[in-house]
């Protein structure tokens, strides 16, 4: 029984290979459901239809008709079924940031973030966990009290509403135009909200799901048109999170890891990163030349050993980088410079430009 299991286990990872996935962004599960017969919960359609076709290369399995019909797979059974998210609903996070965990516990990796108005696929519920798919693709647990599933259309008008941006690292909503007064809720830069003109120096806002409140003008800044990518702009707002201590799997001002600080702050000039480091290192064109001069300011330094990337920084030109380790740090690959790390100098791999 236990080879049939390991047989089957091994013939998802060899679809979810061939379609370019792994655990990060395909979900199953393997359940008992009789003696000898076992039910197979795949979150990606394609991973769905290869199955057959690779059970049947390691556990001489055959489909018997089609659909949800069982496979035989050696000594077992197996059925497999096709996790479909609800056409029109979506979880919609309600609080400022919500994490996304590799299982439904507190205690389980903490895979990514999301933030207040971003939205995820609902896949599945274990009590008072979802199971989802994010909009880059990744598969985690998310505690229902982050979210409130809604329908596309609310989304939507939130979303053609929304005119301003949170600016500030992190930035608060009051009762009342008063610093003193309650808060209503906390917000991270990136978040997008619906603010009134300017008065006193408040801003009445209204955030996804209907709370409402004030927060200080300075820290929202308007919501452009169109973001039209700027080098210069998007190190200004990395140069924003110096300090910002090292959280895996972070992806806010709260707390990044490496990938997270480099999707936020991209993300925020509108230019949309893989998750990861080693996607994030196939996006973009590779940079002309070996040499540190050739390297531009907002250009993407991959580091990483044996040739695998497992680290990325944002380059500020002539040697420099800022990026998250331990705290958003700036480092450099120049030795006689004073903030040169000889360990990222060691195992730098390769530039590339995601803004042309």
């Amino acid at each position: 029984m236990e080879d049939a299991l390991k047989r089957i286990y091994d013939a998802v990872a060899a679809a979810e290979r061939e379609c370019g996935l792994d655990w990060r962004f395909s979900y199953s599960k393997l359940a008992l459901r009789g003696e000898g017969a076992f039910e197979i919960e795949l979150s990606r359609e394609e991973v769905w239809r290869l199955l057959p076709a690779r059970l049947g290369e390691v556990c001489a399995a055959t489909e018997r008709g089609g659909g949800e019909e069982p496979l035989l797979a050696g000594d077992v059974v197996v059925t497999r079924r096709l996790l479909v998210p609800p056409g029109s609903r979506r979880l919609w996070v309600l609080s400022s940031v919500a994490d996304v965990r590799r299982e439904p516990a507190h205690s389980a990796e903490l895979l990514t973030q999301l933030i207040m108005g971003e939205t995820a696929l609902p896949l599945k519920a274990e009590g008072d966990w979802f199971l989802v798919r994010c909009a880059d693709d990744y598969h985690g647990w998310i505690r229902s009290w982050y979210v409130r599933e809604s329908d596309l259309k609310e989304i939507a008008a939130y979303e053609g509403s929304a005119n301003a941006v949170v600016d500030a690292s992190v930035g608060y909503i009051h009762t009342s135009p008063d610093e003193k007064s309650v808060p209503v809720s906390d917000v991270v830069a990136g978040t997008v909200l619906i603010a009134a003109p300017e008065e006193a120096g408040f801003r009445s806002v209204t955030l996804p799901g209907g709370k409402s409140g004030f927060m200080r003008a300075r820290d929202l800044i308007e919501k452009p048109e169109r973001v039209s990518p700027d080098r210069e702009r998007l190190i200004g707002r990395a140069m924003r999170f110096l300090g910002i201590p090292y959280l895996w799997g972070g992806t806010t001002p709260k707390g990044f890891d490496c990938s997270g600080f480099v999707k936020r702050v991209f993300g925020m000039e509108g230019v949309v990163l893989p998750r990861d480091s080693d996607r994030q290192a196939a996006s973009g064109a590779p940079v002309p030349g070996a040499l540190v001069e050739d390297i531009r300011r907002g250009d993407l330094l991959f580091f990483g050993e044996g040739g695998k990337v497992g680290h990325v920084a944002i380059s500020l030109g002539k040697g420099l980088f800022v990026h998250a380790y331990g705290d958003v740090r700036i480092n450099s690959l120049t030795p006689d410079d004073e903030s040169h790390d000889e360990k990222f100098s060691k195992i730098f791999l390769f530039a590339r430009s995601v803004l042309g």
